[in-house]
């Protein structure tokens, strides 16, 4: 399985980012890679040269940007890779003992990355607790036996792919306010309608405080 943990957006969330996506961004359309060596098909499948559907190997051609699926949309807390059932296992144990508090995440500013090929949203100060939730997933990921990226953790949401500096800035910045009360586990699928990221399994976040605090506060975890 390979797999990543991650915190989702909301729906609404999803759409406000794609709203700025499109504002700001109008040379981005929003459409699907092109194939080597299969044609696409309207209904989103693939034909060979004789116009049979198929879904064997195929490979990106196109080179021009293209605007993420909002559905896509989430914020990466630590790259998995593929594991084994022994490291999915011992990573769910690990993690049923992880405990954070909830937060919010303003993407407030944008940029590219040239290695990766991406235009992204993300905060200008990430908050502490999204920080110490990101380590806190590596040292899980790592007890787990998982090998992880070291590199220093930068919080983000890709919303375009096959970007370079020849496209031009978004025209204004984001302010998509992201409240995460859960993190994830989602599993990278490929399909012939592109890559999904389906939610494998979830871990609320909890105010730790106690219950006479949460009564004065108005908080409720459930």
């Amino acid at each position: 399985m390979r797999c990543f943990l991650g915190l989702d957006l909301a729906v609404s969330e999803k759409l406000a980012l794609d709203s700025w996506r499109q504002q700001a961004l109008p040379e981005i359309t929003s459409r699907m890679p092109c194939y080597h060596g299969d044609r696409k098909l309207g209904n989103g499948k693939l034909a060979g040269k004789k116009g049979k559907q198929k879904t064997g190997s195929r490979e990106f051609t196109n080179t021009a940007p293209y605007a993420v699926d909002p559905a896509n949309y989430h914020i990466t807390l630590c790259f998995l890779g593929q594991i084994t059932p022994r490291q999915h296992e011992a990573l769910m144990n690990e993690l049923d003992n992880l405990a954070h508090s909830p937060f919010s995440v303003d993407l407030d500013s944008s940029g590219i990355w040239n290695g990766p090929k991406i235009l992204f949203a993300a905060p200008s100060s990430p908050p502490n607790e999204l920080m110490q939730l990101a380590r806190s997933a590596r040292k899980a990921a790592r007890r787990a036996a998982i090998e992880v990226d070291s590199r220093e953790y930068k919080p983000h949401v890709t919303v375009v792919r096959k970007a370079t500096t020849a496209l031009p800035m978004p025209l204004y910045a984001p302010h998509v306010d992201v409240q995460a009360s859960a993190f994830h586990l989602f599993e990278s699928v490929s399909t012939p309608q592109g890559v999904r990221y389906p939610i494998r399994q979830s871990w609320p976040l909890k105010h730790a405080m106690t219950v006479r605090e949460k009564l004065r506060r108005g908080i409720t975890d459930e």
